[in-house]
């Protein structure tokens, strides 16, 4: 299989994780900057290109990864699909339902397949947690509590911004663990210029969720996600701090009523866990949970919230 990144910046990341996969043949990079391009060749034997014709002409590449600004998602996706490719789109897959909804109309046009990158379904913990939800380990979910707190190291991640952004993965866990909610209300502080605080609270028949995006930390504090759940029979806690010095302090764990236990978290990349699951994907012609109608739904959830801001 060849597949085609389009972009220089999270796409030269990508590139170099396709250019380890036994099951890639060749790698072809696109961007405007000669220099990137030049040091992706160099490091990982790619091919590149600063002219977009050259991947839509090439029938040899079947997939597309886009990780280019988010407006230009969809137009993007809807060259490739015309032009015979399968897509793989960085979140948010768009920044509209109208327009996913017409890539995925596309998508069924041509007989492609897009995926979304919502990476965070590979990350150890999160699965964790999804499976005891899934088969009802400890009994029922009726609360969970999730966050992603970070000093302004991301740019414009105001109250306009951050659901887009940065809580969109959070949302995204939510909704896939819980469903769509029946209720949603959102608060919101703007704290300083493209730094805020934001709380959505989602609320199920028996159960509530509550999702917190900080931009505002101070900078000696450390990138922190991590979740609370509460179950009938047990309450899982997760934690990860990530320092500027490199520094990085996390921790899974289970309480019960007479025990405690730290699960041990295996060392992995859910980024690379993401590209394997979606190339596994097409050369089986297997389901995924990347699809564009999970990205759909997850960009309903973050669009519902953002219109309460």
């Amino acid at each position: 299989m060849k597949v085609a990144v389009l972009g220089t910046g999270f796409g030269a990341y990508h590139a170099q994780l396709y250019a380890k996969m036994p099951d890639i043949d060749s790698v072809a990079v696109w961007g405007r900057n000669k220099e990137k391009l030049q040091e992706l060749q160099d490091k990982f034997q790619v091919e590149i290109t600063t002219e977009m014709d050259t991947v839509w002409q090439d029938d040899n590449i079947a997939l597309v990864d886009i990780c280019l600004p988010n407006h230009l998602h969809k137009e993007m996706a809807l060259k490739a699909l015309h032009a015979g490719k399968h897509v793989f789109i960085e979140t948010p897959v768009t920044e509209s339902l109208a327009d996913a909804e017409g890539i995925l109309h596309a998508a069924g046009q041509c007989g492609r397949r897009v995926f979304a990158d919502l990476f965070l379904r590979f990350e150890y913990p999160y699965q964790y947690l999804y499976q005891a939800i899934k088969e009802n380990t400890y009994g029922r979910l009726k609360e969970l509590q999730v966050k992603r707190e970070s000093p302004p190291w991301w740019g414009n991640l105001d109250s306009t911004h951050i659901g887009l952004n940065f809580m969109i993965h959070d949302l995204d866990f939510v909704t896939r663990c819980m469903g769509e909610a029946e209720n949603l209300s959102v608060n919101r502080i703007d704290v300083r210029k493209e730094q805020s605080l934001v709380t959505a609270c989602l609320q199920y028949k028996d159960a509530a969720a509550y999702v917190r995006g900080a931009s505002a930390m101070p900078r000696a504090y450390p990138f922190s996600v991590g979740y609370e759940a509460v179950l009938e029979h047990a309450v899982i806690r997760y934690y990860e701090d990530g320092y500027a010095d490199g520094r990085t302090e996390t921790k899974l764990e289970l309480f019960l009523d007479d025990e405690k236990m730290e699960i041990p978290l295996p060392q992995s990349d859910c980024y690379q866990s993401a590209i394997e699951h979606v190339v596994q994907c097409l050369k089986d012609g297997k389901p995924s949970c990347l699809s564009i109608e999970e990205a759909i739904r997850t960009l309903r959830a973050v669009l519902s919230m953002n219109q309460m801001l």
